[in-house]
């Protein structure tokens, strides 16, 4: 079985950014689920005619500290990581038939050597069978200044308390969902990311990674 390490946690714990670097120093495919989702939401927003076959033409390139997405020539990064889309991704994932489509694509990147799944169900309902499998979280505050800083980066505008309500909103809606919803799994690392630097989380799960496999 190809080996696979699951992330979990709520939105700005810092599972993005931590499961990219550890792909790539395993050198190990990578899965961003929400990135599905976000892509799902930009073309059922623009009414697009088979959207699961159209998100397998989505490109996601990635280093250390860069990322692009690609859609037919247009570069889409800022627009899926807008509010807007998070906001409709966050509802669509929420919804049995939705999900049920996009587990079959996010199953597929399951592939030798190996994979960093990233999400909120990639533990509990993905990939259960994954010998290491991290629960990561921060502390609200730290999570808000995480995610405004990713906005301004973008050049959007910021109002930190429509996005604390934002990130609130959407814990309990992931966390409440009937279907898949975000939770720590009792065989789960649980981290705590908010004094901790990326480095340190990476070189964490690598240890577990070379305990396990």
């Amino acid at each position: 079985m190809v080996p696979i390490v699951t992330i979990d946690g709520p939105s700005g714990s810092g599972k993005g950014t931590v499961s990219k670097s550890l792909a790539l120093e395993l050198n190990w495919n990578y899965l961003d689920s929400g990135l599905i989702y976000r892509c799902y939401a930009l073309l059922h927003l623009n009414k697009t005619k088979n959207i699961l076959k159209e998100i397998e033409n989505i490109d996601h390139k990635y280093s250390s500290n860069d990322e692009s997405i690609t859609y037919q020539g247009q570069d889409i990064t800022e627009i899926i990581r807008g509010s807007e889309i998070t906001k409709l991704s966050s509802e669509l994932s929420q919804m049995l038939e939705v999900r049920s489509k996009l587990t079959l694509i996010q199953k597929s990147y399951r592939k030798a050597p190996g994979l960093v799944a990233e999400g909120r169900d990639m533990s509990s309902k993905l990939f259960p069978d994954s010998l290491v499998k991290i629960y990561l979280t921060a502390n609200l505050e730290e999570r808000v200044m995480r995610r405004a800083n990713q906005l301004r980066n973008a050049g959007q505008k910021v109002n930190i308390s429509e996005l604390k309500n934002e990130i609130e909103l959407r814990d309990e809606r992931d966390t409440k969902r009937s279907n898949s919803p975000l939770k720590q799994t009792k065989d789960s690392n649980l981290i705590d990311s908010s004094n901790m630097t990326v480095r340190e989380i990476t070189n964490l799960i690598k240890k577990l990674v070379n305990e396990k496999y």
